[in-house]
């Protein structure tokens, strides 16, 4: 049974074998390659699915020959070589039976032996120096199965020149290493390095989240974490933010998912109103990575494809990390926060029980559609059958409402539009958040974070309501950053960035200017800088601009990449481009406003110190310098991000002087 045989000249069209072995194969859980002799040993190999992980390791830790006879009749022996060390691949040779004719079912069969079939016969035996490798030089961190079936003057022992071609020519990556360094920082860099296109409406999303959901195993998670989903144009963050705030204090221990983060990364996923210290973070990143990108070795096809690092979705990634971290943390209500839309979005695959859709208006146009009518209808996308969806009243465009409500009763949802009778709450305590969308976002959250806990709307505001909607902030929106004491330079920061926001984030930043300086025309300044149409989003300034003594149009740091754009790693292409919207908007501004200066800045700010000397009068602009700086930033959250690292750069270092 042990003994090698010579079998006479047979030779096999790979048109026919090759298919065959594909299907009998396709359930087969690591990397299998097979490879056919002809004349003179020429071998060519291709790689599908492979045997069971359970046999490999066996084989991969003790040198081993193994020659069993499958279910014998006309099927040839299989040999299954062990190696020496774990580092080296075994390999599986199908021989042609004494027939001359080859079995095909020999592949199948092989496919469905089971670990103790195999395990049965393993004797003790030396291994051939030249084992395969996996076209790198180096042995692969998991072993391969090599199935031989030479044809004409083909050797039915282990040629080591079939077997080393079989390696190089089917060249199928590694299963993924352990990443060396697992820091906070390591984690950032992974980030980092990922796609960052500038997104584009993708039909199959919504379905490639769901087949992650599954493959990761997530089902269970999805299962016992009650879910909050909050959709809309602007105020989805501080909505989600409130609602957050409320349910901790109602006793709830709550993660948080929104986007993007301002100045870390650890502000997309936060539990019970906390960053994770970085050393849970970067355990949890890693521990879901290595998940993640196993999913690149799967026996199917579409695992590989959806999970190729050419196809790596940073939202996606995020938001399916933000589930383990949520799962790990034990966490019983998750608020998630849209990243675009809301019908293909990634987080529409998680089972609401409250959904809620802000005010609504004009953004990613090229994406959700060039009508108002159609961005609602993808807004409306998160409505699910019987899951209560809370809406606000849509003043700035009530025929959104039809939209809203044709939706919700072809999914047989109940939409509950906010208005005085809804929620009977005549007074409503100061926001720490200004603008007048920011009570309206608020009180959309209170009625989702009710809802969650099972107190009627009816009901006044407790101390504890109070106290959240009174204390509760979020960093990047009107946010107040004394520079030096303010004594010379408030900063005011909102990353506003829809026409509705920017006028909303406008009104509150001249209320709030004009209670700090106590001055009826104090020295203004905007700092403003847009990756979307200027002509629209300028328009928003109309009423106000005459408040402004000039206007600086920055550059951000990190712009995302252009739809067109090929390569992630363009660092300069960003740039380009960044630098080509800062000439539109200026132009438009110009255009526009003629009666305000406008100053470009020819690059990113590299410290304060730039911000501070543009505020600065020059002779000619007849200013008053006596008077303090106020300087109003908002058009980007990237924008307000970069500003806030550089005020606390600034500020560290002043402490350092002092």
């Amino acid at each position: 049974m042990h003994q090698r045989t010579r079998a006479r000249a047979t030779t096999l069209s790979r048109n026919s074998i090759v298919p065959f072995i594909l299907r009998a194969t396709a359930r087969l859980r690591h990397p299998l390659i097979f490879t056919f002799g002809a004349r003179r040993h020429r071998c060519f190999g291709f790689a599908c699915a492979s045997a069971e992980q359970p046999v490999l390791r066996h084989l991969a830790s003790r040198p081993a020959v193994l020659s069993t006879t499958l279910f014998s009749t006309t099927l040839s022996t299989v040999s299954v070589t062990g190696p020496k060390c774990s580092s080296s691949q075994p390999s599986i040779r199908a021989a042609r039976s004494s027939s001359h004719t080859t079995d095909y079912t020999a592949a199948l069969r092989l496919s469905r032996m089971s670990a103790a079939t195999l395990h049965a016969g393993v004797q003790r035996n030396g291994m051939p120096a030249n084992l395969p490798v996996n076209g790198t030089g180096k042995p692969p961190q998991q072993p391969h199965v090599v199935v031989h079936n030479l044809g004409e003057g083909g050797d039915a022992g282990v040629g080591a020149e079939g077997v080393g071609r079989a390696a190089v020519a089917g060249d199928f990556p590694a299963p993924p290493q352990q990443h060396r360094r697992r820091s906070f920082q390591d984690a950032v860099d992974v980030v980092t390095k990922m796609t960052s296109r500038k997104p584009n409406k993708c039909p199959d999303a919504f379905e490639v989240t769901k087949r992650f959901l599954d493959r990761l195993g997530f089902a269970p998670i999805l299962e016992r974490i009650r879910f909050v989903h909050v959709a809309g144009t602007k105020g989805k963050g501080t909505t989600s933010a409130y609602t957050a705030a409320l349910l901790q204090a109602y006793g709830f221990k709550v993660g948080l998912f929104t986007s993007p983060h301002l100045t870390d990364l650890r502000e997309r996923t936060v539990v019970d109103g906390r960053l994770l210290d970085e050393a849970t973070y970067a355990r949890y990143f890693f521990e879901f990575l290595d998940k993640y990108e196993a999913l690149q070795f799967s026996n199917s096809q579409l695992d590989r494809d959806i999970a190729a690092p050419s196809r790596a979705n940073f939202f996606r990634f995020m938001f399916l990390f933000s589930l383990y971290v949520f799962e790990q943390e034990n966490v019983a209500v998750a608020v998630m926060e849209v990243g675009l839309g809301g019908r293909l979005d990634s987080t529409n695959t998680v089972p609401a029980e409250v959904s809620v859709i802000t005010a609504l208006g004009y953004d990613h146009m090229e994406i959700l559609g060039n009508t108002i009518q159609e961005i609602a209808s993808e807004k409306a996308g998160i409505m699910k059958p019987g899951v209560v969806c809370f809406a606000a009243p849509q003043v700035d465009h009530p025929e959104t409402r039809q939209v809203l409500e044709k939706h919700a009763k072809e999914v047989d949802a109940p939409l509950i539009l906010l208005d005085k009778d809804v929620l009977p709450i005549r007074s409503w305590p100061r926001l720490a958040i200004g603008g007048i969308h920011a009570v309206e976002d608020s009180k959309l959250a209170l009625m989702a974070a009710r809802r969650v806990a099972n107190i009627p709307l009816i009901l006044p505001l407790d101390e504890v309501e109070k106290s959240v909607l009174q204390t509760m902030t979020y960093a990047g929106r009107s946010q107040i950053v004394p520079i030096d004491g303010g004594a010379d330079t408030t900063l005011y920061l909102d990353g506003a960035h829809t026409p509705e926001s920017i006028a909303g984030a406008t009104e509150w930043f001249l209320e709030a200017s004009a209670a700090t300086t106590k001055d009826a025309a104090p020295r203004r300044v905007l700092v403003f800088y847009t990756s979307r149409n200027p002509k629209r989003i300028l328009k928003a300034f109309m009423p106000y601009v005459s408040k402004f003594c000039k206007v600086v149009v920055a550059q951000i740091a990190n712009p995302r990449m252009s739809s067109h754009s090929a390569d992630p790693g363009d660092v300069d292409g960003r740039m380009s481009q960044s630098r080509e919207e800062m000439v539109t908007t200026t132009e438009c501004w110009r255009s526009m406003y003629r009666e305000v200066p406008c100053l470009p800045c020819a690059s990113p700010f590299d410290a304060l110190e730039d911000i501070l000397d543009l505020v600065v009068p020059a002779a000619s602009d007849g200013e008053d310098a006596s008077k303090p700086a106020q300087v109003f930033v908002c058009g980007s959250f990237y924008l307000v991000g970069d500003i806030v690292k550089l005020a606390r750069t600034y500020e560290a270092g002043e402490r350092r002087r002092e």
